[in-house]
């Protein structure tokens, strides 16, 4: 059952460079699959990697 008011984490992960950008990439191509309540993490995974490439590398590795 899930809760939408629940404030505890149940998953505590560390996410690799590597997966954080092919998570970004896959979600990217997913977006209008994306399930309502997953924006927040959907925005984080692509901050992550924004902050992580220069704007030329960033349109490089989405197209």
């Amino acid at each position: 059952m899930i809760f939408d008011n629940e404030d505890n984490s149940i998953l505590d992960y560390a996410f690799s460079k590597k997966e954080v950008f092919l998570l970004a990439k896959f979600l990217r191509t997913k977006q209008e699959e994306l399930p309502e309540g997953l924006e927040l993490f959907c925005k984080t995974l692509e901050d992550s990697v924004y902050n992580c490439l220069s704007l030329e590398e960033v349109k490089k590795f989405y197209s």
